[in-house]
C-alpha cells in the first residue's frame, strides 16, 4: 500500500508511506529554499514521485491533515457554542473577538482546501483518493505511531487546527481514543505566538528564542500576568477572552500596555514559566483519568512539543517513566501524520516501525563532483581517504566545521546529516558563531554526544530515552558537564543533547567518539547548518554558498574535503 501525506499550509511537505513504513519525508522550503513556505508542495512531490519510480496513478490514498472536523461535527458544534456562552457569561463584550476567531479560521481554512483541491486537480490526483483527517489526529497518530510505546496517552499543543488547540487521548494497539480537547480559543500556541510577536519577533517561527530568552528574566515578576490570560480550569485551558484575543499578532489595547511595564527577559521568563505550569498540570489532571497501564508512556507533538524545556518539565512528572516528542513536531510534520493515520484507518493497524529521521535527499558522489567542478575558480577541494579522521583533525584544530552526508534530516533539527560542528569549550561561540550565522546572539548551541559518554553529562538520561536521539528535550547538565562545556550549557544548567550511536548514525558517530576520545571531551556543539532565515541546506550548492560566505571554515560533502581559495 502507498499512501502519499501532503500539506500545503505554512511549511508545506510530502511523506510517503510504503506498506506501513514512512521511505520518504520532505519540505518544500528545502527546495525552494523558503523558510517554512507555504503553497502546494510542487518540488517535494516531484521528487518523491520520482525518487520511487511511481506516478501519481500508483499511490492508493492522498491523506491531507486538515479539514477532518466533519467527522465528529455534533460534538463540536456543541463543544464551540457552550465555550461562546461561558466567555460571553464572564465577558458579553467580548463576542466580536468570538466572532473574528471563528470567521478567521473558517474562511482561512476554507480558502486553504479550495486552493488544494485546485491545484490537485490540475496534477491529475482523483478527487475520490483524497482522504481529509483531523488535524490533531494527524498529529497524535505521528507521535503514537512512530512511539516505542504499546500503551500511552497523547498529546497535542499548538496555535489552532480544525478550530482545536490541544487533545488528549490514549492510545494502544486497538487504536486511538480522543478523550478531550480544548479550542483555539484557549491555545497556548497563541499565547507564546503573541509574547513572540510583541517581543520583535515573527510568531509562529522565533517562538524558540522565546525560550532560549527566558533564561535570563525573572519570571515571578510577570506570573500572574499571564495566569490573568490563562488559566487551568476542571481539565482545560480556559483563556480570559476579552483581555486575551486568540490570534498571533491582534494583542488588546490593555494587554499591550500592560506587558509594556516589563523587560523582555522578565516577559519570556513568565511565559515560559506559565506554559510549562499549564502543560504541567493539563497532563497531570488527565493521568489520573485513564486506567495506570497507560499513564507511564506520554507521547507529544504540535508546535507547542518544539519547546524542549517543556519536554523536560513532561519527562519529570512523577509517575512519567519516558516520553516520546515526534521529531517534525510542527505543522512540518502533518503530512506525515496524515499518512499514518490513514494508514491506520486503511489497515487497522496502530504502530510503524520508526528509527531514523533520515528521510530526506542524498546525493551521488558524481552529483558533488559536478557541484565542486563548477565553483572550482572559488574553491580547492580534494577526496579524502579517511573522511572521519579529516573532519576530527579539522574539529582538532579548532576549525568551524560544515559537515554534508547523506540524507537529509526531517524535522526542524540538524542530526548530523546537515549540522554546523564545534568544539564546546569556547563560552564566547555563542555570540560571535551565532553572529556568523546571522543569528541571535542569545540562543543556546546544542550537544552531540556519543551514547557511552551521555550518562556523564546529562542527569538521569537513560538509553531508552528514544526523545534525546532526536534532540527533542532538555536534562539538566552534571557539573564535570558545566565545567568542560560551557559553550553548550545554558544559563539555567540545561542542554538540549542529541544522543549517537554507530547504529542509528554511522559516519557521524565516528566523528563524535572519536573527537571525545581524542579531546578528553564528551561533546561537540551541533548546530544548523543555515543562516538564520534560511532552511538548512539541502543540496551541495547550498552548502557551498554557505563555506563562500564564510558561515563556516571548511566543508565535509560525502567523501570531498572542501575550502575557500
Amino acid at each position: 500500500m502507498l499512501i502519499i501525506g501532503l500539506q500545503n499550509d505554512e511549511d508545506s511537505g510530502v511523506s510517503l508511506l510504503r506498506d506501513g513504513r514512512l521511505v520518504d519525508c520532505v519540505n518544500e522550503e528545502r527546495f525552494n529554499r523558503t523558510k517554512l513556505y507555504q503553497g502546494f508542495p510542487h518540488l517535494g512531490l516531484s521528487y518523491v514521485l520520482k525518487k520511487n519510480g511511481l506516478t501519481l496513478d500508483d499511490i492508493d490514498y492522498f491523506a491531507y491533515g486538515w479539514h477532518g472536523r466533519q467527522n465528529d461535527y455534533g460534538d463540536f458544534v456543541k463543544r464551540l457554542t457552550g465555550r461562546i456562552i461561558e466567555a460571553m457569561r464572564n465577558d458579553p463584550d467580548c463576542w466580536p473577538i468570538i466572532k473574528q476567531r471563528v470567521e478567521t479560521e473558517f474562511d482561512r481554512d476554507g480558502d486553504t482546501r479550495k486552493l488544494f483541491e485546485k491545484q490537485a486537480g490540475e496534477l491529475g490526483i482523483p478527487s475520490n483518493k483524497i482522504i481529509y483527517l483531523d488535524h490533531h489526529e494527524c498529529h497524535a497518530s505521528s507521535a503514537y505511531m512512530c512511539s516505542p510505546f504499546e500503551k500511552a496517552m497523547v498529546f497535542t499543543f499548538d496555535g489552532r487546527g480544525d478550530l482545536k488547540s490541544t487533545t488528549v487521548s490514549i492510545a494502544d494497539d486497538k487504536g486511538m481514543n480522543e478523550l478531550d480537547y480544548c479550542l483555539s480559543f484557549d491555545s497556548l500556541g497563541f499565547l507564546y505566538g503573541q509574547i513572540t510577536h510583541f517581543l520583535g519577533f515573527k510568531p509562529h517561527r522565533h517562538e524558540g528564542k522565546i525560550t532560549g530568552l527566558a533564561a535570563y528574566g525573572d519570571p515571578e515578576k510577570t506570573r500572574s500576568l499571564f495566569r490573568d490570560l490563562i488559566q487551568f480550569k476542571d481539565g482545560r485551558f480556559v483563556a480570559n477572552i476579552g483581555l486575551y484575543k486568540p490570534f498571533y499578532t491582534n494583542l488588546t489595547e490593555t494587554l499591550k500596555e500592560r506587558l509594556e511595564h516589563y523587560s523582555r527577559e522578565d516577559l519570556a521568563a513568565g511565559v515560559q514559566k506559565h506554559c510549562e505550569e499549564l502543560v504541567r498540570d493539563y497532563i497531570r489532571y488527565w493521568r489520573e483519568k485513564v486506567p495506570p497501564e497507560y499513564r507511564s508512556h506520554i507521547c507529544l507533538a504540535g508546535g507547542i512539543a518544539a519547546n524542549v524545556r517543556i519536554n523536560q518539565v513532561v519527562a519529570e512528572i512523577p509517575g512519567v517513566d519516558n516520553i516520546f516528542v515526534f521529531p517534525h513536531m510542527g505543522d512540518g510534520g502533518l503530512g506525515a501524520g496524515a499518512a499514518l493515520r490513514a494508514h491506520r484507518q486503511a489497515t487497522g493497524k496502530s504502530k510503524v516501525k520508526f528509527e531514523t529521521v533520515y528521510l530526506g535527499p542524498d546525493y551521488s558522489e558524481n552529483e558533488i563532483l559536478t557541484c565542486l567542478k563548477s565553483n572550482a575558480s572559488s574553491l580547492t577541494y580534494e577526496k579524502t581517504s579517511n573522511k572521519v579522521e579529516s573532519v576530527i583533525e579539522a574539529l582538532l584544530e579548532g576549525k568551524v566545521v560544515g559537515y554534508f552526508d547523506g540524507r537529509m534530516e526531517f524535522g526542524p533539527r540538524a542530526l548530523g546529516a546537515r549540522s554546523v560542528l564545534f568544539h564546546t569549550r569556547d563560552r564566547s561561540s555563542n555570540d560571535w558563531l551565532n553572529k556568523r550565522l546571522c543569528r541571535t546572539e542569545f540562543m543556546p548551541f546544542a550537544p552531540v554526544t556519543p551514547i557511552e559518554l551521555a550518562e556523564k553529562c546529562y542527569v538521569g538520561w537513560r538509553s531508552d530515552h528514544i526523545s534525546a536521539r532526536f534532540m527533542t528535550r532538555t536534562y539538566d547538565c552534571t557539573d564535570d558537564f558545566k565545567d568542560i562545556h560551557p559553550a553548550v550549557v545554558h544559563i539555567d544548567g540545561t542542554a538540549r543533547p542529541q544522543i549517537v550511536s554507530e547504529e542509528l548514525n554511522g559516519d557521524y558517530y565516528k566523528i563524535v567518539a572519536g573527537y571525545c576520545e581524542k579531546s578528553g571531551e564528551m561533546a561537540l556543539i551541533n548546530t544548523s547548518f543555515n543562516q538564520h532565515e534560511e532552511p538548512i541546506v539541502c543540496t551541495p550548492e547550498d552548502a557551498v554558498s554557505s563555506l563562500l560566505r564564510n558561515n563556516i571554515d571548511i566543508l565535509f560533502i560525502g567523501p570531498y574535503k572542501i575550502t575557500k581559495k
